[in-house]
């Protein structure tokens, strides 16, 4: 029997990739928090855009928050992905953990690094992450999810004890919308893609820049090298085993140091992936900021601010953004290149 796989929040992540496992014919059952989203799934399936003009609309199995209750009468779950806000992590586990099978386990499918929260709850021996690479998604309109970048790859891996088994099993079903392998390096690669989103995510919400403006203005490309490094140092200074993800890690230290060839190397790699990406891409911070939600930034620069007092290295640049994107969220502030212009 196949596994029953259920993936709480059905958003821009979760909605992709929960599409294309019905799409595959697997076993996947979605819940949300949005009414009108769920209903128009059930009513019209879900629709999912790529980056090249591909559409595909497909029936989904997606369930109201309310609606968990009722998973006391079915099934128990093998795989329950996490795929909602960093600060949405504790009571989405809570949500399912009840309703595991025996040996069922619980993945982070989020940005950042939740494993912890979710081990918390679920047990270390049950909670496993993924670390996505290079994908951005949108939420565009209920039952309606459209991909704003070229195909990346995802690694897959445990907090500890990993099941080989397990991780192949979770990479085989990610493995219909993306490029997947089972890893043993969870921690490294998660710092690594952390590296990644610490100098896009939040740059793009604090200055109102899609992708690829951030990526081309010099203030922003000098502000997200100087991000860049300090993550990377802090990463290293913490023992983690970074792998290379997007940049050069050595060359982006290189850079928030000043060396100049290493700048116009990262300049030139920052114009490179922004090229591939649609025009019109925001990450997922920006898009929370322009829809008058809260962001991740406590997870994501406020969590390397914190990480770099822990370990004594100087990550102010991380504290000033994370605090401007909290005033932001207040409404003290607007969104604005300025700001960026402000820290530099």
């Amino acid at each position: 029997m196949s596994a029953r796989i259920v993936i709480v929040g059905a958003g821009a992540i979760g909605g992709y990739f929960g599409a294309h496992m019905a799409r595959a014919g697997l076993d996947v059952t979605l819940i949300d928090a949005w009414p009108e989203h769920v209903e128009k799934v059930r009513r019209d399936g879900m629709t999912v855009e790529g980056l090249s003009g591909e559409r595909f609309t497909v029936p989904a199995d997606i369930r109201h928050i309310g609606d968990v209750q009722g998973f006391v009468r079915e099934r128990p779950i093998d795989i329950a992905f996490i795929a909602v806000k960093s600060y949405d992590t504790l009571w989405a586990t809570q949500l399912v953990v009840p309703y595991l099978a025996d040996d069922g386990v619980v993945v982070s499918l989020q940005n950042a690094i939740n494993e912890g929260a979710i081990a918390s709850i679920a047990g270390a021996r049950r909670t496993y992450g993924c670390a996505i690479n290079a994908l951005a998604c949108e939420l565009v309109g209920p039952a309606h999810v459209r991909r704003m970048s070229p195909k990346g790859d995802i690694s897959v891996g445990a907090v500890e004890g990993a099941d080989p088994a397990r991780c192949a099993e979770i990479a085989a079903a990610l493995d219909h919308a993306e490029a997947s392998k089972p890893i043993g390096n969870l921690i490294g690669v998660k710092w690594s893609k952390l590296v990644i989103n610490s100098m896009r995510n939040g740059l793009s919400a604090m200055t109102g820049m899609t992708g690829r403006e951030r990526d081309s203005d010099p203030v922003t490309m000098a502000l997200g090298m100087r991000l860049g490094g300090q993550a990377v140092r802090i990463g290293r200074a913490l023992g983690y085993p970074l792998v290379n993800t997007g940049f050069d890690f050595d060359t982006l230290v290189a850079a928030e140091r000043g060396d100049a060839g290493a700048i116009d190397a990262i300049r030139l790699r920052m114009a490179e992936i922004a090229g591939a990406r649609s025009g019109d891409q925001r990450p997922s911070m920006a898009q929370d900021i322009g829809k008058g939600r809260r962001t991740e930034t406590d997870a994501i620069n406020g969590f390397i601010a914190q990480k770099g007092r822990d370990v004594g290295i100087d990550a102010t640049p991380h504290g000033r953004v994370h605090q401007l994107i909290l005033r932001i969220e207040r409404g003290e502030l607007q969104p604005s290149p300025e700001l960026a212009r402000g820290i530099i």
